[in-house]
């Protein structure tokens, strides 16, 4: 079976730390059919030299100050020619035969994202949490208000997939990817769901996603933004569960809905 071309994309700012970690997760997988992209927002911290011994291993890679990270990622996706495209940030990575278990699913032409399971693991090697995605349930204004995605870290998405919707809003920094997410849902593209774990999102206090409070900043303009998608009777809906204050109770439904839950503590090897 012919596998499509896989364009990775890796978003960097300073992260030199842990970036040959994020390189050697997607190169070591071995897909021979793999176009790899980084693009670093100028950062000073050794990580240029790094991306110049990895030079002849990469498609594409430059260094130079952006607007952020959703810019970064469109800086990518406009240079992919892969026929499907991830992301990975500079502080996460891929597990072994991740691309193995995720892109033969592309065999199939209905299918244009594929979502696995998530490992969410602390600097000292510990579980914080296992991520399951499952796709969203009850009607499209719910999914908004509850903020439904899946791990992006161990998602893919089919290259004409952004052809259609869009790539990442530039206006958004902490919750860009919930809203493409949501974007494609409401729109009638859902993922394919796996169950092996793909990815590892790092948990450590210098990541962005550490400062929980921004992202309740944005949430509240994804509100806004996605109602459009709506009907609206669905709009309607929307606003007057926002009154009631429902956003706030959403949390633990929508904790539930994309299946984190916690698991005992184990080795990040494990």
């Amino acid at each position: 079976m012919s596998l499509p071309r896989l364009t990775v994309i890796t978003p960097s700012l300073n992260q030199g730390r842990y970036l040959e970690r994020t390189l050697r997760s997607v190169l070591d997988q071995g897909y021979e059919n793999l176009e790899y992209i980084v693009v670093d927002g100028g950062s000073t911290d050794g990580s240029v030299e790094l991306l110049e011994r990895y030079d002849d291993r990469l498609a594409y890679w430059v260094s130079e100050r952006d607007r952020g990270q959703s810019h970064a990622l469109n800086k990518g996706l406009a240079r992919a020619t892969g026929d499907v495209v991830a992301y990975i940030n500079s502080d996460d990575y891929y597990l072994p035969d991740a691309f193995a278990s995720a892109l033969p699913l592309f065999a199939d032409p209905t299918v244009e994202w594929v979502a696995g399971t998530c490992r969410f693991v602390y600097p000292d090697g510990t579980v914080a949490a296992v991520w399951h995605p499952v796709l969203p349930s009850g009607n499209r204004h719910h999914w908004i208000l509850a903020m439904w995605s899946v791990p992006q870290a161990a998602c893919f998405w089919r290259r004409d997939v952004f052809d259609r919707v869009g790539g990442f809003r530039e206006d958004l920094d902490y919750v860009f990817d919930t809203e493409f997410m949501l974007r494609l849902a409401v729109e009638g593209v859902l993922p394919r769901i796996v169950e092996p774990e793909l990815a590892v999102r790092f948990l450590h206090d210098a990541a962005k996603s550490a400062d929980r409070s921004r992202f309740v900043r944005e949430t509240r303009r994804v509100y806004g933004l996605l109602a459009g998608h709506l009907t609206p009777g669905e709009r309607a809906r929307l606003r007057a569960l926002r009154w009631a204050g429902r956003p706030i109770r959403a949390a633990n439904w929508a904790l539930r809905s994309v299946g984190l839950r916690e698991r005992p503590t184990a080795a990040a090897g494990s």
